[in-house]
């Protein structure tokens, strides 16, 4: 859904990926520098300074734009590896940032109750999923771009996060949980459809 604005604000990047190309930047240190800012991200959110926090979401997720501009710019520098390293180190950041709220949460915003708990986990576990379903699908060679809540989604959603406090947290990660799971079923459900046998296909088609 956010694929417009995501390829809008690659415009204005793109002459700061020339300039860390022209540096001699490599696509990896961006996503490891992502990582790191992730990682302050997740540790700022946890001491209870969430603006902090965002401001070092949103630096890490420049470095993930960027990462891929800079591998663009270059024939040969977008690998499997460099795919590989992207999508775990996607993985790793969100866990920083899921561990930094439930921290911050319980020490900072007014304590994590039950409730709440449930809805980080639901939000953090669907996080992964809808990941999760586009690689396994794509490991079976088939395509799974569908769904509302890819990963510029769910960013934009701790971001709103971030602005309006962990004290009123709930709420966005109910509305981040909610979406992750109705685009895990989309998935399933787009890579089921893929998947199945065809019912005109003959049975001597389907064991060869």
């Amino acid at each position: 859904m956010l694929g417009p604005l995501k390829q809008s604000l690659r415009k204005p990047l793109l002459p700061v990926a020339r300039w860390l190309d022209a540096l001699g930047a490599k696509p990896n240190h961006l996503t490891f520098a992502g990582l790191l800012a992730a990682a302050l991200a997740g540790a700022a959110i946890a001491l209870g300074h969430p603006v902090l926090g965002l401001i070092w979401l949103v630096v890490g997720l420049l470095c993930d734009m960027l990462d891929g501009d800079l591998a663009r710019l270059t024939p040969g520098r977008s690998t499997p590896l460099g795919a590989f390293l992207d999508s775990t180190i996607d993985r790793a950041s969100e866990a920083f940032i899921f561990a930094g709220l439930l921290i911050g949460k319980a020490y900072h915003g007014g304590g994590a109750g039950w409730m709440w708990l449930l809805v980080w986990t639901l939000a953090l576990t669907g996080s992964f999923l809808v990941s999760y379903t586009r690689a396994r699908a794509e490991g079976l060679g088939t395509t799974c771009q569908v769904g509302i809540a890819e990963r510029p989604e769910r960013m934009v959603l701790l971001l709103l996060l971030l602005i309006v406090g962990l004290r009123h947290s709930g709420w966005f990660l109910l509305v981040s949980a909610v979406r992750a799971w109705i685009t895990v079923y989309q998935r399933s459900a787009h890579v089921a459809r893929q998947l199945a046998p065809s019912a005109e296909t003959p049975p001597d088609a389907e064991i060869g």
